[in-house]
């Protein structure tokens, strides 16, 4: 019963990374039509950012400048090399945005070097809260309260705000926004901007749990692919629940049959694929593209 309560809380953890990746992927290509393989790319240059800082500064600062470090790049990829590629066919977007994430992967390696590194737990949260029959380290309680939180943020910005319903709106039909004078060019910036923060902030957060190396990216960003695929393209509440979904099945899967453990949510895409091809909270309707 420990292993599973246990198992039950790190697939908590891993679901919440998976959504906050996620949400960002769902809602850049609701909006922009974009397969951004590099999105992955952003977690790892956040996870370095945070590396860096921390030792030098603290963890508050890390988590400070990895976002906006993330999201300043990710807006000069956009301008420079993205924008060129929005309404091209997703073969091209696909090779497009995963040569950029070799390159950065490589740059990383270059810069750091090949081995996995982690930076240490703050003192105040080294310790573990007892829930139940076990002990769980308290940095993993604060930070899966701080992915919901910051969740909740998001939430907010694209259901109560200008950009949100222009987003919102741009999801379902991006013409008639257009023709209604909605500037979805900028609301994507800006929408691209802040999920490229999240993975970001989550990759600075999450590397004392999870440990730092340039293919760090492309582990997460897989999974987060099925979890979008499982949830519904953009939908949010679908990101969530396909990302706790995913999580929690691949960290019982772990304590149950351990090599299965990354075979089980590609055979829960594949039956969600066969009986609702648009995902658990996608919806049926065609969207159209400009």
């Amino acid at each position: 019963m420990e292993s599973l309560i246990e198992a039950l809380l790190n697939g908590l953890v891993l679901g919440l990374i998976y959504v906050a990746i996620a949400v960002g992927l769902t809602i850049v290509f609701g909006t922009l039509r974009l397969v951004n393989f590099a999105h992955g790319a952003f977690y790892a240059v956040g996870a370095y950012v945070g590396l860096v800082l921390a030792g030098r500064y603290g963890l508050l600062a890390a988590f400070v400048a990895a976002p906006i470090a993330v999201a300043a790049f990710a807006v000069l990829l956009d301008r420079l090399v993205l924008r060129f590629f929005y309404g091209k066919d997703a073969t091209s977007q696909l090779l497009l945005t995963f040569g950029i994430a070799l390159v950065v992967e490589e740059a990383l390696r270059l810069i750091f070097g090949g081995t996995t590194q982690r930076y240490p737990v703050p003192d105040a949260l080294a310790g573990s809260f007892a829930l139940g029959p076990i002990q769980y380290p308290a940095y993993r309680l604060a930070f899966a309260l701080g992915i919901i939180a910051m969740l909740l943020v998001v939430w907010l910005i694209i259901e109560r705000t200008n950009y949100g319903l222009i987003v919102r709106a741009g999801i379902r039909d991006r013409i008639m926004v257009q023709l209604l004078g909605g500037n979805i060019r900028r609301a994507s910036t800006i929408v691209f901007a802040i999920g490229a923060a999240i993975a970001g902030l989550v990759g600075a957060a999450a590397s004392p749990i999870y440990s730092v190396n340039p293919t760090v990216g492309f582990s997460f960003l897989v999974p987060s692919f099925v979890v979008v695929v499982v949830g519904g393209l953009g939908s949010f509440w679908g990101a969530v629940l396909g990302g706790l979904l995913i999580g929690e099945l691949q960290s019982v899967t772990t304590i149950v049959f351990p090599p299965a453990s990354n075979v089980v949510i590609y055979l829960c895409m594949a039956l969600v694929l066969l009986l609702r091809p648009q995902g658990l909270l996608g919806e049926s309707e065609v969207i159209r593209q400009s």
